[in-house]
């Protein structure tokens, strides 16, 4: 390097080094002038609510103000958080959402959540007894601040929300009404078991019965029936067998009392007293033996 090209660079990290100076001796003095002070940031909660729910998960979305109370525009960095169920961690992350903030302004910003039933369960075994869970989200923003450099807030919110459980849906019995050389006339009873602190309104019930690969019977049924909160409702299903299109080895097969081979499956729509799950879909698919009673 010529020393033409040498007094270039040296030139100019000497205006950097002056202006880097100035820089911080403004900050230093600006904040050292009468009635200014620079301040971190201030975060706070303006919202927590459920925006979904479903036998699956429990959807939130929790809304933070940030207010910049200087005269000097920030940055947010990102921030991290922490969501506890019953005191224990459950879910942690960060976002590193950046964010300015003017002087003497404010701004919002959302962080959703989701939680999956099953993991949640998993995770805490002793929620599958209680009705509701607590919660505490604790979060961390980080603010690129004059003077005072990277700067971390921190905030928390506690609230609870609905423990979510799954109906149950199974066969209870199959009884023999009457029997004959051409056809039989039969009882299915469905047991529907509700484990949740909030009845359930029974709707529209969809479903298929079929035995050793035939079916026995399709239907469609449209009357409500009221399954109370922790309880259990009982529909029958009638079925009328003609031996001649299924053929004899039906016959056989309730004549001889045996326990028979069999897939249940189907749909139905639900109602809830719950706000946010007030109609829901539920499909079912069950195999297994059943036994054939008079």
């Amino acid at each position: 390097m010529n020393q033409t090209k040498c007094n270039r660079v040296s030139a100019l990290l000497y205006v950097c080094l002056i202006l880097s100076a100035l820089f911080l001796n403004a900050c230093a003095v600006l904040n050292k002038l009468p009635g200014v002070e620079v301040k971190p940031p201030q975060v706070s909660f303006t919202g927590a609510k459920l925006t979904g729910l479903s036998f699956d998960q429990a959807d939130f979305m929790f809304d933070f103000n940030i207010r910049n109370p200087n005269a000097l525009g920030v940055k947010l960095a990102g921030f991290d958080y922490d969501f506890l169920i019953n005191n224990g961690t459950f879910i942690k992350g960060n976002q590193n959402n950046e964010l300015e903030i003017p002087a003497n302004g404010e701004n919002t910003i959302q962080l959703p959540l989701s939680l999956n039933f099953a993991d949640l369960y998993k995770a805490f075994q002793s929620l599958k007894n209680q009705d509701r869970s607590t919660y505490q989200l604790n979060c961390g923003f980080a603010f690129n601040v004059p003077v005072l450099g990277v700067v971390r807030v921190p905030v928390s919110k506690a609230g609870e929300f609905p423990a979510i459980k799954r109906p149950s849906i199974d066969l209870s019995a199959l009884k023999l009404k009457s029997l004959g050389f051409s056809g039989a006339k039969l009882g299915l009873e469905i047991k529907f078991k509700n484990p949740n602190a909030f009845s359930m309104l029974l709707e529209h019930f969809q479903y298929q019965f079929d035995v050793n690969g035939k079916s026995w019977v399709v239907g469609d049924a449209k009357k409500q029936t009221q399954v109370p909160e922790k309880g259990e409702s009982v529909i029958e299903i009638p079925i009328s067998l003609n031996f001649l299109q299924i053929g004899q080895s039906a016959y056989q097969l309730l004549k001889g009392g045996q326990s028979i081979n069999y897939q249940f499956q189907g749909n139905l729509d639900l109602a809830t007293s719950l706000p946010l799950l007030e109609k829901l879909n539920l499909s079912f698919d069950r195999s297994g033996l059943i036994e054939v009673t008079q």
